[in-house]
């Protein structure tokens, strides 16, 4: 079952992509440019360390812990509906943000807004898909993820500028007309709602879903704030981690699970949902950690350390629509291994250059890490949805995305926990080390290894959709 009826003007397929990609943009881009404001939010909202952790990975908490749920709602209530309610509700979390009078009150705000990106993220991803013809999903997710990709990166240069001539609150506002255009176009172009067959909710994995992975996340970034040795750290982690596998055995077991996850027996599926965490863990790390470094390192202003991302942005820009497009002629496999090939290299170059503090060397490594997140991040999602059938489109969306959530969290949480954990990288005054940020950037070659040997593995461009997908 189709969820937009659309014309099959290609016109209209664009505009109804641009709305899409609006969000997704929106979303994203709230991910990365919190790195840049954060010096500045935390002096005038004086917040300790555990705040600025959490406003940072609270929203990706948040995100992660909701997204597959997002999916469900959408198939529940339309995807068009579930859109317009993220859409309407990131918004408004995004101006509480904005007028924020106290650091936790900032960091309730930023969970509020991942828990509405999470309603939106899925149903928009869904919309696109069903709106193009299989010959044309790959260009059009190269848009929609390429586009938003660029924004994501652009996060720090899009920061640093509001931060250098306006003020921090600007990041937020910023939202507002992205968030009434994409709106505006959802109505203009009068998008038609097929809801999907409506299934019972089970509110116990709810529970555990909701719960375990904000436990375990917050166990892990305390044993890095708190040191090894905290016992409440580690019951956190216990706990939630427990919990995670009671509710993965739950959704096994059910009739009607909250999560079919039975979808992942698709190989190439889970293969594509397994580069996207990956991938996810090192760009928001490093968006957010880079930023930092350049800053309390280098000694770059927020203007300077936003132009100094740019050579993640030009990469991106130049390849990822030619990824679409291979990937519409041969399918994943190669775009995906060119792609994690380069994210390897470029990783170990940026840890390389943290570790000697020299910029140009950290440039040319964003720049070919670049160059592998464009060749292989769009592949990944559009095969991925494309493995799934229409009437399941909208959960695994919900699947891939939360996948991309849950690296996205991992990966600052990790980086988190090395980078403190470590005796003697942070200093007296509760500011990062040189030594700290080489111990996080190190954990980005193991992320982008880890993606390579996922794709090897189970992405084949030969194989059929399983029949837990068809």
């Amino acid at each position: 079952m189709h969820e937009v009826s659309a014309s099959p003007a290609s016109n209209r397929k664009w505009l109804t992509l641009i709305a899409m990609t609006g969000s997704l943009s929106m979303i994203l881009l709230d991910s990365t440019i919190i790195g840049i404001a954060l010096p500045r939010i935390q002096a005038e909202l004086q917040m300790d360390a555990s705040a600025r952790v959490w406003s940072v990975n609270g929203y990706l908490v948040a995100l992660a812990s909701w997204v597959a749920l997002g999916g469900r709602v959408g198939d529940r209530i339309g995807r068009v509906a579930a859109f317009r309610v993220g859409v309407i509700g990131f918004v408004t979390a995004s101006v509480a943000c904005a007028l924020a009078p106290s650091a936790w009150f900032f960091v309730a705000a930023r969970i509020v807004q991942g828990l509405f990106a999470a309603t939106m993220q899925p149903a928009s991803a869904a919309i696109v898909i069903d709106s193009f013809e299989p010959h044309q999903r790959g260009r059009a997710m190269a848009t929609y993820a390429g586009i938003s990709l660029l924004f994501l990166a652009s996060g720090p240069l899009i920061g640093g500028t509001l931060v250098e001539y306006a003020s921090w609150q600007w990041c937020f506002w910023l939202n507002v007309p992205i968030a009434l255009a994409a709106i505006a176009l959802t109505v203009a172009l009068r998008l038609q709602v097929a809801r999907a067959p409506v299934r019972p909710i089970d509110w116990t994995s709810v529970v555990m879903l909701c719960l375990g992975f904000p436990l375990f996340i917050v166990g892990v970034q305390e044993l890095g704030l708190d040191g090894p040795f905290s016992l409440h750290a580690w019951l956190f982690a216990l706990k939630g981690g427990a919990m995670l596998l009671v509710f993965i055995r739950r959704q096994t077991r059910l009739s009607n699970p909250l999560i079919d996850l039975s979808l992942l027996r698709d190989r190439r599926l889970l293969g594509a949902a397994l580069v996207l965490f990956s991938l996810q863990a090192i760009n928001v790390g490093q968006a957010i950690y880079g930023s930092m470094f350049m800053q309390t390192v280098l000694g770059f202003t927020p203007l300077e350390a936003g132009f100094g991302a740019l050579p993640l942005l030009v990469p991106v820009l130049a390849v990822v629509h030619f990824a679409g497009r291979l990937y519409d002629r041969v399918g994943p496999r190669p775009p995906l291994l060119i792609g994690l090939s380069f994210a390897i290299v470029g990783a170990a170059i940026e840890a390389s250059g943290v570790f000697i503090q020299s910029y140009p060397l950290l440039a040319v490594g964003m720049f070919l890490f670049g160059t592998g997140c464009g060749f292989a991040m769009s592949p990944a999602n559009a095969d991925a949805l494309s493995r799934a059938s229409p009437q399941q489109r909208g959960e695994a969306s919900g699947i891939v995305q939360a996948m991309r959530q849950i690296g996205a969290t991992t990966g600052v949480a990790a980086m988190v926990l090395v980078m403190h954990l470590i005796p003697g990288l942070v200093f007296a005054s509760g500011e990062l080390s040189p030594a700290a940020f080489t111990a996080g950037f190190s954990l980005h070659v193991l992320f982008a290894a880890a993606a390579l040997a996922c794709a090897y593995r189970l992405i084949r461009s030969d194989s059929q959709p399983s029949t837990a997908t068809t």
